[in-house]
């Protein structure tokens, strides 16, 4: 009738965070985590869905789940930290989360940055890493600076090798904003491997430059894609950025690619690695926050260039199909 309001799409469920939250920690519990592990990880996934991530954000977390359940994930896991230098921290995430393993130590690494001016964290045996962006923008939060890379089972070509020689290594950029920080979290493949396995379940093709097959032929089938390895962006280039991700990643401990068992099948933790590098913003130039945040203003009024600015969900709308199946969870 008209001037009767739409109806709501019945594709999707509303949610207010809170109660996503809440959904989240049962199903962690349920999976097997602890308290404090289910804590860390229903944030990390909150915190995607807030910036409307769902790929990084509630569907990523059935990856843990099946992890918990399988015993990649240890659901009980003591994360150690160690601080052999003022400003070097390190965690043995002890086969559970990176999410975890970090809140252990956050507080007092960004105290570190903020008294040395810098402060670097290392994270090794641990499930890989997730949203990046959620570390880096925490700290960001703070006042800080910050850098993050973590490397992966081994799932992208590097320099034009015919099989996966490293992981998609993602890397994340934060910089303090009195408008919230701006980040930016990206992988070093061309897409991330998640958007392949969607394609894949959805029997679609995927662009040219995605991926090869398990013969290093270019293809764009999804299946031969997972069967095969993932292409870095930018050639020559995006395998460098790569390779240096993966080194920075493994500087505590942690497996380089080609020795990590996946993440998504067995019984072993992948043993990855995570580095991230924190600056306190007033380590040189006091005023350093407030011309990142003219610059920013400028680059937007004159070029049309919004960088690192994120959306700030209170709501948020999951796929029905992917609701129902977090409900059976918990």
């Amino acid at each position: 009738m008209k001037g009767m309001p739409e109806p709501p799409d019945s594709t999707t469920v509303s949610l207010p965070i809170t109660e996503l939250r809440d959904l989240c920690i049962a199903a962690i519990t349920a999976a097997g985590g602890s308290t404090a592990l289910a804590q860390s990880l229903a944030e990390a996934t909150v915190a995607a869905e807030h910036r409307g991530k769902t790929a990084v954000g509630t569907a990523h977390l059935f990856d843990y789940l099946d992890g918990l359940e399988a015993g990649r994930i240890n659901g009980q896991a003591q994360p150690r930290v160690t601080n052999r230098l003022p400003a070097a921290h390190h965690v043995d995430a002890d086969r559970g989360t990176s999410q975890l393993a970090f809140d252990a130590v956050v507080d007092d690494f960004a105290a570190s940055a903020a008294k040395l001016g810098i402060s670097v964290l290392n994270i090794s045996n641990a499930f890989t890493a997730g949203e990046l962006g959620y570390y880096t923008t925490r700290l960001a939060e703070r006042g800080l600076v910050a850098l993050a890379g973590a490397n992966s089972p081994a799932l992208m070509s590097l320099f034009s090798s015919p099989g996966s020689a490293t992981g998609t290594n993602p890397f994340s950029f934060a910089v303090p904003h009195a408008d919230g920080p701006r980040m930016f979290d990206q992988a070093t493949s061309a897409t991330a491997w998640v958007n392949v396995r969607d394609a894949a379940d959805r029997s679609e093709a995927i662009p040219e430059g995605w991926a090869q097959d398990p013969n290093g032929a270019a293809t764009v089938d999804a299946e031969a894609a997972l069967a095969g390895s993932l292409l870095p962006f930018g050639g020559v280039k995006g395998s460098n950025v790569a390779l240096m991700i993966e080194l920075l990643a493994v500087h505590g401990g942690g497996r380089f690619s080609v020795d990590a068992p996946a993440f998504d099948s067995g019984q072993e933790n992948p043993g990855t690695g995570l580095f991230v590098i924190a600056i306190a913003e007033d380590a040189f130039d006091p005023d350093y926050s407030k011309r990142v945040a003219e610059h920013l203003d400028r680059l937007h009024s004159q070029f049309g260039v919004d960088f690192g600015r994120k959306r700030s969900l209170d709501v948020v709308e999951l796929p029905r199909e992917l609701h129902s199946a977090l409900l059976s969870r918990g």
